[in-house]
């Protein structure tokens, strides 16, 4: 197995930006200060976002940063072209404990024809991740969660897959541990593994529509993980498949992705069967040199037929670099071209995660995974932005227009400090605010407005007479027209 050679970057030097909050060779991230807010308990990662040109304030980019291993800021957001946080839910067990971590995969998909939020939510002991997909509606309402069934248990979901399909389905991993023959490998006749098992659930009735088995399929030998001394055992099963993408291909099949085989599997949907596999050991496929990929991450078949994955080249390292691919796989003649690479501004392995994000217009979307950055590409390869959150880091990053018209109401804060009074306002989750308008009066009847300023990030600060009585604070959309309400204490 050889990794693919080092190639030029397709990009521009004067967009080049040197991102903090993580280092070149996929170690700890540095320290952060959360930000803090005055109307409300929330906090927000620090997050780092360089420019775009023209408007971009219809799209947001949507990441679960993680910080398990430094306590800094857990949760998921959903951030605006300004990089400023719209949505914000902090997890605040996740610095502390393993329960629950929360955060991950948390993406914009369409379900029964309209557009909601899902995530991940769980127990993680890596590789083992124990939890349930959240569906909520644009009012950040819940409609449903959703995990395995069949032998399994609800909340034995695993956090690498989220997916809703066209036909209402969610497409689920489960890492189970189940017996078997390890002698080729180094380990017992009567070992054991993590089993990965790929279910299609029905969201709305529970039903399983597709139960399928690695074990069944894929053999133990063609892992290209280590098998160490301690491995293979119950208490420490050998991890030799680790599912981490299962998506619809374009003629209705799936495309799995299994790190651990550093291979890609084309099933058949109804009965599971083998159609394909591209990379690793057991490939039917002639992989040119450099369309080798290792560790991989987010297989899917794009609009023009191309396969795109994240390809990690780590971890150990392999390549050079950590990049997005996509490629020309004809599974008649069994060839495949690398028709387009991405890498990253700076240096970037991502020693594990990572997610590859083709937009409508062309553009792809990389998250970097175990380093907690982000970058939007033209088709070219250009680099349109690139950006970061104060975490250790974050498993996939998307892009997507939404529209958040949350339940709850706005939230504001009156003060005073050093002489002069401010109202502070937030409405978590709203993306329709463009400003806020101030009553206040001698009683409830009496109000009148004080002063309109327009939306300033997350929070605004609102300078005000120390004297008002009977604050309220109000939300007003482009046209002027009042969204929500709340009043200032």
């Amino acid at each position: 197995m050889r990794p693919w050679p080092q190639t030029a970057a397709l990009l521009s030097a004067a967009t080049l930006v040197v991102v903090a909050g993580c280092s070149t060779d996929g170690g700890e991230a540095d320290e952060f200060e959360n930000t803090e807010y005055e109307s409300t308990d929330l906090t927000a990662p620090q997050i780092e976002l360089s420019p775009a040109d023209g408007d971009r304030s219809d799209e947001y980019f949507f990441v679960g940063p993680k910080s398990r291993e430094t306590g800094q800021w857990s949760g998921r957001t959903i951030i605006d072209d300004q990089g400023e946080p719209v949505w914000i839910q902090e997890d605040d067990e996740a610095q502390e404990t393993d329960e629950p971590t929360a955060g991950w995969d948390l993406r914009v998909q369409e379900y029964h024809g309209e557009p909601v939020l899902t995530w991940w939510e769980g127990i993680v002991d890596t590789p083992l991740a124990e939890g349930e997909v959240v569906v909520v509606d644009q009012s950040y309402q819940e409609i449903a969660r959703v995990g395995m069934g069949g032998d399994l248990p609800h909340r034995m979901v695993d956090l690498h897959e989220t997916t809703i399909t066209d036909e209402g389905t969610m497409l689920l991993i489960a890492y189970v541990p189940k017996q078997a023959d390890l002698s080729e490998v180094g380990g017992d006749a009567d070992g054991w593994v993590w089993d990965g098992v790929i279910q299609e659930i029905d969201i709305e009735t529970g039903e399983v529509l597709l139960d399928w088995s690695s074990l069944d399929h894929i053999p133990v030998t063609e892992s290209e993980r280590e098998f160490e001394d301690d491995a293979g055992t119950e208490d420490k099963p050998y991890d030799y498949f680790h599912g981490n993408s299962v998506t619809v291909d374009d003629d209705g099949s799936l495309l799995v992705s299994a790190r651990n085989t550093h291979a890609i599997y084309n099933l058949e949907r109804e009965t599971g069967e083998v159609n394909w596999t591209l990379g690793g050991p057991g490939s039917d496929f002639d992989m040119p040199e450099d369309a080798y990929f290792a560790w991989q991450h987010d297989a899917e078949r794009s609009a023009d037929g191309a396969l795109t994955l994240f390809d990690n080249q780590s971890s150990p390292t392999l390549g050079d670099s950590s990049r997005g691919l996509r490629l020309d796989v004809d599974p008649e003649e069994k060839t495949v071209e690398v028709i387009d690479e991405f890498l990253p501004p700076v240096p970037r392995i991502a020693a594990n995660q990572g997610s590859y994000q083709e937009l409508e217009n062309g553009n792809v979307v990389l998250g970097w995974g175990a380093l907690p950055s982000f970058t939007e590409y033209t088709a070219d390869g250009e680099v349109v932005r690139d950006g970061t959150v104060g975490a250790d880091s974050n498993y996939r990053a998307y892009l997507h227009e939404w529209t958040g018209a949350p339940a709850e109401p706005p939230a504001a804060n009156m003060q005073t400090a050093d002489d002069e009074t401010h109202v502070y306002v937030s409405w978590n989750g709203a993306t329709e605010v463009e400003q806020w308008r101030v009553l206040a009066g001698a009683d409830e009847g009496s109000r009148q407005e004080v002063t309109t300023v327009d939306r300033d990030g997350f929070e605004t600060a609102i300078p005000v007479e120390d004297d008002l009585d009977n604050v309220v604070v109000q939300a007003l959309d482009e046209d002027g027209e009042v969204l929500g309400s709340t009043t200032a204490d």
